[in-house]
């Protein structure tokens, strides 16, 4: 067994949720991850795949502040004007 947990990728869960118009992806990693790679976004782009210009929002499993970014305002703006944004995203698994 190899030690490189990255070879397939990150494990976590994604959402895509849509706020003023624009779609954003949110990326949750499962806790416990070590350091993430440098290039982490790059596979979660391909995995998921997203266009270049595509909003990605990661979230830390550290509970780290995630960038700040357009995909992060936009969450925060999700999560403060919908009361119920909790219930309604569905995560589905990375694969």
């Amino acid at each position: 067994m190899s030690a490189d947990t990255f070879s397939t990728g990150p494990a976590g869960v994604y959402a895509q949720i849509q706020q003023d118009g624009q779609l954003v992806t949110v990326v949750k990693l499962q806790d416990g991850l070590p350091n993430t790679p440098p290039d982490l976004r790059q596979q979660l782009m391909q995995r998921l795949r997203l266009a270049p210009n595509d909003l990605l929002l990661v979230l830390q499993s550290d509970g780290s502040e995630p960038e700040q970014g357009p995909a992060q305002q936009l969450y925060e703006q999700y999560l403060s004007t919908n009361t119920a944004a909790v219930a309604d995203v569905t995560w589905q698994p990375l694969s």
